[in-house]
């Protein structure tokens, strides 16, 4: 653990760059592959339903990477890389390397084989990584951690939607170029200025097989129904984001008549209100109290999704963006600090990929759930409105995590 008055600035940063440099490259992969691909598919009947499997394939692997690699970072040690190191270390060449060589495929299996490497070496690397913060920081620094680290996720989703727009524009595969070396770089300061500390012998690896601690993580949390209610709600808080995510334009070209390049700036103003708020409500949470930072936050995002539904105009919407992006930054960058206390020491990588495995299945889910509900509107309201139904989908999964979120913010220990 990092002595609390060596974990400054400085040390927050450093050890959040990752977060920097794999959020540009999702967001890259996400928003200008697929324009690759429609340029490759353009005489293809099915291009949209190729591209929608080649960038849905994250989802596949969010669900089935995470518990299994955490168990596994939970078992090891490494001289003198400790036990999740080692992961960022053989993840991130792969992960640079199938971002790299994407843009130069010749065809659509090329293309969809170079992004499933990147999705798996992408979550590989990012469930130790997320197990190595609480690993090196002061558990007094936990939430501002989290506030770091959410202030660099909406900087890589800004660099990767907004600031890649200009590199794509002059040379298409520059901006992957760029961000697959930038992830080489930020994962080389962060492996060599952090040292793991080494687990008690109390801490040490268990001498069952991977696959019997995986089932006893999940016996655990059958049996324990805070941590159930806390991944259930976990779950839901993604769903709101992942829901929204594929219709946002949508929703601002058809329902609000807005040209792409009003709807390019309201998604900045989301970021921007992202990343300040993310970092300040770590500072925050720390201070008066997480669970109750999230509760606040939690109602503030209702809010914001509730004023969403009924807008009509433009206008209104450089008033409930903010509120939306506040509430959500609070709600997004809150959960892991919350699950470090739920947590005991010697299984955060395995309950960490179990964490990253929810977001994974909301991955998947929401979009369905979010479509399902724009299918079904459009036959009661005015075409182009049916896409409003997306706020309604998300405010009624924030209302039910509310109810799944009751009593999870003490400060209790999962018994393994």
């Amino acid at each position: 653990m990092t002595d609390e008055k060596h974990m400054g600035v400085r040390d927050m940063l450093v050890l959040t760059l990752p977060t920097l440099g794999f959020a540009t490259a999702l967001s890259l992969v996400t928003t200008y592959l697929p324009v690759i691909l429609k340029g490759i598919l353009k005489n293809n009947p099915s291009a949209n339903t190729l591209i929608g499997f080649a960038i849905g394939g994250e989802g596949i692997f969010s669900a089935l990477l995470p518990l299994w690699v955490g168990v596994i970072s939970d078992r090891i040690w490494t001289r003198p890389w400790g036990r999740r190191r080692p992961f960022m270390i053989f993840a991130a060449p792969f992960m640079a390397a199938a971002l790299m060589l994407s843009p130069f495929q010749p065809s659509y299996a090329a293309i969809a084989v170079s992004t499933f490497v990147f999705f798996a070496a992408y979550h590989f690397y990012t469930a130790p990584y997320q197990s190595l913060l609480p690993d090196v920081t002061p558990s007094t620094r936990h939430g501002r951690v989290q506030g770091v680290q959410s202030f660099m996720r909406g900087g890589g989703m800004f660099l990767g939607m907004v600031g890649a727009a200009f590199m794509f524009a002059w040379w298409q595969p520059s901006p992957f170029i760029f961000c697959g070396l930038m992830m080489i770089t930020f994962t080389y300061f962060t492996v060599s200025h952090f040292h793991e500390p080494e687990p008690e012998r109390a801490q040490g690896p268990a001498r069952q097989g991977a696959w019997e601690v995986m089932k006893s993580v999940w016996h655990s949390t059958r049996a324990n129904k805070g941590i159930q209610r806390f991944m259930i709600a976990s779950f839901l808080w993604e769903s709101t984001l992942a829901g929204l995510r594929p219709f946002i334009m949508l929703y601002f070209l058809l329902s609000l008549h807005t040209s792409k390049q009003v709807g390019g700036l309201l998604m900045g103003l989301v970021g921007v209100t992202y990343m300040i708020a993310g970092l300040a409500s770590g500072y925050l949470a720390d201070r008066y109290g997480r669970s109750r930072l999230m509760r606040l936050g939690l109602w503030i995002y209702l809010a914001g999704c509730l004023f969403g539904v009924f807008v009509t105009d433009i206008k209104y919407t450089f008033i409930f963006l903010p509120i939306f992006g506040l509430g959500g930054s609070i709600v997004l960058t809150l959960p892991y600090a919350i699950l470090i206390r739920l947590m005991p020491k010697e299984h955060i990588g395995q309950f960490t990929g179990m964490f990253s495995m929810m977001r994974g299945l909301a991955n998947i889910v929401a979009p369905l759930i979010a479509g399902a509900a724009i299918d079904a509107a459009a036959t009661f309201v005015p075409a182009g409105r049916e896409y409003a139904a997306i706020w309604l989908v998300s405010a009624l999964m924030i209302a039910i995590s509310l109810f799944f979120f009751r009593g999870t913010g003490k400060d209790e220990i999962l018994n393994v």
